[in-house]
């Protein structure tokens, strides 16, 4: 098991709603189920004008076959595990990119970078999460 990034386009052509369910093809099933019990990182490309890059948290609860689509499946959200980040994580930033498991050995981006379902390491993982839920300035203020 480990943790996972998921593709998600608001304009997706698919039968996806990230806080209860991401439908994929097959090719994908064996990297979504090592996601099951653990936490995803949900992105957005930067090819979508309006990119909010890393934007939301989940937890995968299990997978299905689609019972609307053949060949296709549902990875199916643990309820109240979806979380969006306060601040959106683009894919650059100052140091280069975030997710630097999509490197290849010569430093580029590699072709992983593409995958709509791809593992991310602990630290990657990590590193997104604390930028994506770092409050500057917290909403109400917190005296003693």
């Amino acid at each position: 098991m480990g943790f996972g990034v998921f593709i998600h386009r608001s304009d997706s052509i698919y039968d996806d709603s990230p806080a209860e369910q991401y439908q994929f093809p097959r090719q994908y099933l064996g990297r979504v189920q090592a996601c099951l019990g653990e936490w995803i990182i949900y992105y957005e490309p930067r090819k979508v004008a309006t990119s909010r890059g890393y934007f939301a948290i989940a937890k995968g609860a299990q997978v299905i076959p689609d019972p609307k689509a053949p060949g296709m499946y549902l990875a199916l959200i643990e309820p109240g595990s979806y979380l969006d980040f306060i601040n959106a994580v683009p894919f650059s930033g100052p140091d280069g990119v975030i997710e630097r498991g999509v490197l290849n050995e010569e430093g580029r981006i590699s072709g992983r970078a593409q995958a709509a379902v791809r593992p991310i390491s602990a630290t990657d993982f990590n590193r997104i999460v604390s930028i994506g839920l770092d409050e500057h300035e917290p909403e109400l203020p917190r005296l003693g």
